[in-house]
Protein backbone atom coordinates (compact mmCIF):
# COMPACT_ATOMS: atom_id res chain seq x y z
CA UNK A 1 0.00 0.00 0.00
CA UNK A 2 1.34 3.05 -0.79
CA UNK A 3 1.57 5.82 1.90
CA UNK A 4 1.55 9.95 1.37
CA UNK A 5 3.14 11.95 4.10
CA UNK A 6 1.58 14.54 6.09
CA UNK A 7 4.28 16.50 4.79
CA UNK A 8 2.26 17.14 1.75
CA UNK A 9 -0.40 19.05 2.37
CA UNK A 10 -2.00 22.25 0.70
CA UNK A 11 -3.86 24.95 1.35
CA UNK A 12 -5.93 25.89 -1.91
CA UNK A 13 -7.17 23.52 -4.22
CA UNK A 14 -5.73 24.64 -7.67
CA UNK A 15 -6.55 22.85 -10.83
CA UNK A 16 -2.56 23.57 -12.01
CA UNK A 17 -1.16 21.69 -9.01
CA UNK A 18 1.22 19.17 -9.46
CA UNK A 19 -0.04 16.34 -7.84
CA UNK A 20 1.74 14.72 -5.05
CA UNK A 21 0.77 10.95 -5.39
CA UNK A 22 -0.52 9.12 -8.04
CA UNK A 23 -2.74 6.52 -7.73
CA UNK A 24 -4.75 3.93 -9.92
CA UNK A 25 -8.14 2.98 -9.74
CA UNK A 26 -9.15 0.92 -7.38
CA UNK A 27 -5.69 1.41 -5.13
CA UNK A 28 -5.87 1.74 -1.26
CA UNK A 29 -3.84 4.63 -0.16
CA UNK A 30 -2.94 5.38 3.88
CA UNK A 31 -3.02 9.13 4.28
CA UNK A 32 -2.00 10.72 6.68
CA UNK A 33 -3.58 14.07 7.80
CA UNK A 34 -2.74 16.96 9.93
CA UNK A 35 -5.32 18.77 12.58
CA UNK A 36 -6.92 22.15 11.72
CA UNK A 37 -4.36 23.71 13.40
CA UNK A 38 -0.99 22.03 12.44
CA UNK A 39 -0.15 21.09 15.99
CA UNK A 40 -1.10 24.49 17.10
CA UNK A 41 -2.24 24.04 20.81
CA UNK A 42 -3.55 27.25 22.28
CA UNK A 43 -5.56 30.07 21.76
CA UNK A 44 -2.69 31.90 19.74
CA UNK A 45 -3.75 30.28 16.29
CA UNK A 46 -6.68 32.43 16.31
CA UNK A 47 -5.52 35.42 17.46
CA UNK A 48 -2.70 35.70 15.13
CA UNK A 49 -5.29 33.75 11.89
CA UNK A 50 -2.98 31.13 11.63
CA UNK A 51 -5.91 28.75 10.98
CA UNK A 52 -5.72 27.35 7.15
CA UNK A 53 -7.09 24.33 6.88
CA UNK A 54 -4.24 21.68 5.78
CA UNK A 55 -5.27 19.04 3.45
CA UNK A 56 -3.18 16.16 2.07
CA UNK A 57 -3.11 15.73 -1.28
CA UNK A 58 -3.39 16.58 -4.60
CA UNK A 59 -3.75 12.85 -5.17
CA UNK A 60 -4.47 12.17 -8.93
CA UNK A 61 -5.79 9.08 -10.03
CA UNK A 62 -5.38 7.74 -13.55
CA UNK A 63 -7.75 7.30 -15.50
CA UNK A 64 -10.31 9.79 -13.91
CA UNK A 65 -11.47 12.45 -15.91
CA UNK A 66 -14.15 15.38 -16.05
CA UNK A 67 -17.46 14.04 -16.17
CA UNK A 68 -16.79 10.52 -14.26
CA UNK A 69 -16.58 10.54 -10.60
CA UNK A 70 -14.78 9.36 -8.08
CA UNK A 71 -15.97 6.58 -5.21
CA UNK A 72 -13.52 6.98 -2.18
CA UNK A 73 -14.01 4.12 0.29
CA UNK A 74 -13.11 5.11 4.11
CA UNK A 75 -11.43 1.61 5.23
CA UNK A 76 -10.12 3.09 8.65
CA UNK A 77 -9.63 6.80 10.26
CA UNK A 78 -7.70 6.26 13.21
CA UNK A 79 -7.11 9.48 15.18
CA UNK A 80 -3.66 10.97 16.40
CA UNK A 81 -2.27 13.41 18.12
CA UNK A 82 0.00 15.51 15.82
CA UNK A 83 2.18 17.17 18.92
CA UNK A 84 1.71 15.28 22.22
CA UNK A 85 -1.24 13.67 23.35
CA UNK A 86 -3.65 15.68 23.43
CA UNK A 87 -6.62 16.85 20.92
CA UNK A 88 -8.18 20.24 20.91
CA UNK A 89 -11.10 22.12 20.73
CA UNK A 90 -11.29 26.08 20.29
CA UNK A 91 -14.45 28.33 20.78
CA UNK A 92 -14.39 32.25 20.59
CA UNK A 93 -16.41 31.90 17.35
CA UNK A 94 -19.76 29.71 16.11
CA UNK A 95 -23.18 30.44 16.89
CA UNK A 96 -22.94 32.39 19.88
CA UNK A 97 -19.81 34.52 18.87
CA UNK A 98 -21.67 37.94 20.80
CA UNK A 99 -21.73 35.86 23.73
CA UNK A 100 -18.62 33.77 23.61
CA UNK A 101 -15.68 36.83 22.31
CA UNK A 102 -12.35 35.24 23.31
CA UNK A 103 -10.54 32.45 22.06
CA UNK A 104 -11.05 28.95 24.38
CA UNK A 105 -8.60 26.06 24.09
CA UNK A 106 -9.47 22.61 25.47
CA UNK A 107 -6.93 19.94 25.27
CA UNK A 108 -8.65 16.56 25.01
CA UNK A 109 -6.64 13.27 25.97
CA UNK A 110 -7.13 10.44 24.04
CA UNK A 111 -7.65 7.67 25.75
CA UNK A 112 -7.99 4.43 24.38
CA UNK A 113 -11.79 4.65 22.74
CA UNK A 114 -12.55 7.49 24.29
CA UNK A 115 -12.16 11.59 24.63
CA UNK A 116 -11.16 12.25 28.33
CA UNK A 117 -11.85 16.15 28.97
CA UNK A 118 -9.88 18.13 31.46
CA UNK A 119 -13.39 18.15 33.98
CA UNK A 120 -13.40 13.80 33.85
CA UNK A 121 -16.16 13.35 31.18
CA UNK A 122 -15.93 11.04 28.78
CA UNK A 123 -16.98 10.84 25.13
CA UNK A 124 -16.65 8.06 23.06
CA UNK A 125 -14.40 8.78 19.78
CA UNK A 126 -15.81 8.80 16.60
CA UNK A 127 -13.60 9.93 13.99
CA UNK A 128 -14.81 11.21 10.97
CA UNK A 129 -12.99 12.99 7.93
CA UNK A 130 -13.90 17.01 7.78
CA UNK A 131 -12.39 17.86 4.54
CA UNK A 132 -12.50 15.77 1.40
CA UNK A 133 -12.59 17.49 -1.96
CA UNK A 134 -12.07 17.05 -5.86
CA UNK A 135 -10.26 20.08 -7.38
CA UNK A 136 -12.97 22.19 -9.09
CA UNK A 137 -12.02 23.90 -12.42
CA UNK A 138 -10.85 27.25 -10.58
CA UNK A 139 -8.80 27.90 -7.40
CA UNK A 140 -10.19 27.03 -4.38
CA UNK A 141 -9.31 27.37 -0.13
CA UNK A 142 -9.03 24.50 1.78
CA UNK A 143 -10.19 26.24 4.95
CA UNK A 144 -13.79 26.22 5.10
CA UNK A 145 -15.54 26.84 1.71
CA UNK A 146 -17.21 23.77 -0.05
CA UNK A 147 -19.64 23.16 -3.30
CA UNK A 148 -20.41 20.31 -6.01
CA UNK A 149 -16.69 19.47 -5.61
CA UNK A 150 -16.81 18.33 -1.86
CA UNK A 151 -14.62 20.71 0.29
CA UNK A 152 -14.91 21.23 4.18
CA UNK A 153 -18.20 19.47 4.59
CA UNK A 154 -17.73 18.27 8.54
CA UNK A 155 -19.96 15.57 8.08
CA UNK A 156 -19.87 13.30 11.19
CA UNK A 157 -21.43 10.35 9.40
CA UNK A 158 -18.50 10.33 7.17
CA UNK A 159 -16.66 6.93 8.85
CA UNK A 160 -14.46 4.39 8.87
CA UNK A 161 -17.23 1.97 6.66
CA UNK A 162 -18.83 4.78 4.21
CA UNK A 163 -18.28 6.08 1.00
CA UNK A 164 -18.32 9.05 -0.21
CA UNK A 165 -18.67 10.00 -4.41
CA UNK A 166 -17.03 12.98 -5.76
CA UNK A 167 -17.41 14.84 -9.31
CA UNK A 168 -13.93 14.81 -11.04
CA UNK A 169 -13.91 18.09 -12.62
CA UNK A 170 -10.36 18.22 -14.03
CA UNK A 171 -8.06 15.31 -15.40
CA UNK A 172 -6.97 13.06 -12.27
CA UNK A 173 -9.68 14.50 -9.98
CA UNK A 174 -6.73 16.13 -7.62
CA UNK A 175 -8.21 14.54 -4.39
CA UNK A 176 -7.54 16.14 -1.04
CA UNK A 177 -8.35 15.14 2.62
CA UNK A 178 -7.89 16.48 5.97
CA UNK A 179 -9.08 18.35 9.17
CA UNK A 180 -10.27 15.09 11.30
CA UNK A 181 -12.39 14.87 13.94
CA UNK A 182 -12.37 13.02 16.57
CA UNK A 183 -16.08 13.71 17.50
CA UNK A 184 -17.84 16.43 16.24
CA UNK A 185 -21.66 17.63 16.64
CA UNK A 186 -23.65 18.99 13.88
CA UNK A 187 -23.10 22.20 13.61
CA UNK A 188 -19.91 22.60 15.68
CA UNK A 189 -21.72 25.37 17.61
CA UNK A 190 -19.00 26.61 19.37
CA UNK A 191 -16.56 26.73 16.16
CA UNK A 192 -14.94 23.51 15.63
CA UNK A 193 -15.12 19.37 16.75
CA UNK A 194 -12.08 17.86 18.45
CA UNK A 195 -9.49 18.20 15.89
CA UNK A 196 -6.94 16.21 15.49
CA UNK A 197 -4.30 14.05 13.08
CA UNK A 198 -4.89 10.98 11.92
CA UNK A 199 -3.83 7.97 9.79
CA UNK A 200 -6.22 7.79 7.17
CA UNK A 201 -6.57 4.26 4.60
CA UNK A 202 -8.64 5.14 1.34
CA UNK A 203 -9.91 3.00 -1.62
CA UNK A 204 -10.13 5.46 -4.70
CA UNK A 205 -12.21 4.08 -7.67
CA UNK A 206 -13.13 5.90 -10.69
CA UNK A 207 -16.65 5.47 -12.40
CA UNK A 208 -16.66 6.25 -15.42
CA UNK A 209 -19.42 8.30 -17.06
CA UNK A 210 -20.97 8.80 -14.04
CA UNK A 211 -21.91 12.68 -13.76
CA UNK A 212 -22.74 13.94 -10.17
CA UNK A 213 -23.67 17.69 -9.95
CA UNK A 214 -23.03 17.23 -5.85
CA UNK A 215 -21.81 15.43 -3.41
CA UNK A 216 -23.22 12.13 -2.44
CA UNK A 217 -22.12 9.40 0.57
CA UNK A 218 -23.43 5.82 2.06
CA UNK A 219 -22.74 5.42 5.81
CA UNK A 220 -23.59 2.55 7.24
CA UNK A 221 -26.96 4.22 8.54
CA UNK A 222 -28.02 6.58 5.74
CA UNK A 223 -27.62 7.47 2.07
CA UNK A 224 -26.64 11.13 2.38
CA UNK A 225 -26.72 13.87 -0.40
CA UNK A 226 -24.81 17.32 0.34
CA UNK A 227 -25.74 20.81 -0.50
CA UNK A 228 -24.33 24.12 0.05
CA UNK A 229 -24.49 27.81 0.03
CA UNK A 230 -24.42 30.84 1.70
CA UNK A 231 -28.56 31.35 2.09
CA UNK A 232 -29.19 28.32 4.95
CA UNK A 233 -32.75 28.26 3.42
CA UNK A 234 -32.34 27.64 -0.16
CA UNK A 235 -29.35 25.10 0.91
CA UNK A 236 -32.12 23.14 2.74
CA UNK A 237 -34.37 23.13 -0.27
CA UNK A 238 -31.50 22.24 -2.65
CA UNK A 239 -30.73 19.46 -0.39
CA UNK A 240 -34.21 18.29 -1.05
CA UNK A 241 -34.65 18.45 -4.07
CA UNK A 242 -31.28 16.85 -4.42
CA UNK A 243 -32.91 13.31 -2.98
CA UNK A 244 -36.03 13.66 -4.51
CA UNK A 245 -33.75 13.77 -8.03
CA UNK A 246 -31.70 10.53 -7.09
CA UNK A 247 -35.22 8.48 -5.85
CA UNK A 248 -37.27 9.64 -9.07
CA UNK A 249 -34.13 9.19 -12.11
CA UNK A 250 -32.59 6.42 -10.29
CA UNK A 251 -35.05 4.62 -8.04
CA UNK A 252 -38.05 4.75 -10.40
CA UNK A 253 -40.02 6.62 -8.01
CA UNK A 254 -42.97 8.85 -8.71
CA UNK A 255 -41.86 12.37 -7.55
CA UNK A 256 -45.05 12.75 -5.11
CA UNK A 257 -43.91 8.81 -3.44
CA UNK A 258 -40.63 9.90 -3.62
CA UNK A 259 -40.98 13.36 -1.42
CA UNK A 260 -43.49 12.16 0.69
CA UNK A 261 -41.20 9.20 1.49
CA UNK A 262 -38.72 11.96 2.71
CA UNK A 263 -40.88 13.38 5.31
CA UNK A 264 -41.18 9.46 6.61
CA UNK A 265 -37.91 8.49 6.55
CA UNK A 266 -35.82 11.36 5.63
CA UNK A 267 -34.06 13.95 8.30
CA UNK A 268 -32.56 17.33 6.51
CA UNK A 269 -29.65 18.48 8.76
CA UNK A 270 -26.98 21.03 9.11
CA UNK A 271 -23.33 20.13 8.89
CA UNK A 272 -22.27 23.72 10.04
CA UNK A 273 -23.62 27.32 9.63
CA UNK A 274 -21.57 30.15 10.81
CA UNK A 275 -19.63 30.30 8.11
CA UNK A 276 -20.30 32.41 4.84
CA UNK A 277 -21.18 29.14 3.29
CA UNK A 278 -23.66 26.42 5.14
CA UNK A 279 -23.17 22.76 4.48
CA UNK A 280 -26.29 21.06 4.83
CA UNK A 281 -27.25 16.97 4.17
CA UNK A 282 -30.68 15.16 3.49
CA UNK A 283 -30.55 11.81 5.00
CA UNK A 284 -32.70 8.83 3.98
CA UNK A 285 -31.87 5.77 6.47
CA UNK A 286 -30.41 2.75 4.62
CA UNK A 287 -33.19 0.20 5.84
CA UNK A 288 -35.50 2.11 3.57
CA UNK A 289 -32.62 3.38 0.58
CA UNK A 290 -31.59 -0.54 0.52
CA UNK A 291 -35.27 -1.77 -0.44
CA UNK A 292 -35.38 0.28 -3.49
CA UNK A 293 -33.17 -1.18 -6.03
CA UNK A 294 -31.48 0.39 -8.92
CA UNK A 295 -34.89 -0.13 -10.40
CA UNK A 296 -36.81 1.07 -8.09
CA UNK A 297 -38.52 -2.54 -7.55
CA UNK A 298 -40.44 -1.41 -4.37
CA UNK A 299 -43.88 -0.06 -5.04
CA UNK A 300 -44.33 2.75 -1.90
CA UNK A 301 -47.53 4.05 -2.62
CA UNK A 302 -50.61 1.57 -1.64
CA UNK A 303 -52.97 0.04 -4.39
CA UNK A 304 -56.31 1.41 -5.14
CA UNK A 305 -58.87 -0.57 -3.00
Amino acid sequence: MQRLSRDHHIYFLDPAASPAITIGSGDELLVETWDAFEGGRDASVFETQQVKGPASGPIAVRGAEPGDAVRIEFLSIVPKAAEGAAHMVMTGRGFLNEDFTRPHCLNITLDGADLLLPSGLRLPARPSMGFVATTPEYRQTTASDSGPYGGDIDMQELTSGSTLYLPVLVPGGLLALGDCHAVVGDGAVAGTGAECASDTVIRVTVEKGRTLTSPRALTPDHFVVLSYGQDLDRAMREAVRQMVDVLVQERGMAPYDAYTLLSLAGDIRVSRTFREISSVKMLLARSVFDQLGERGDVELTAAAP
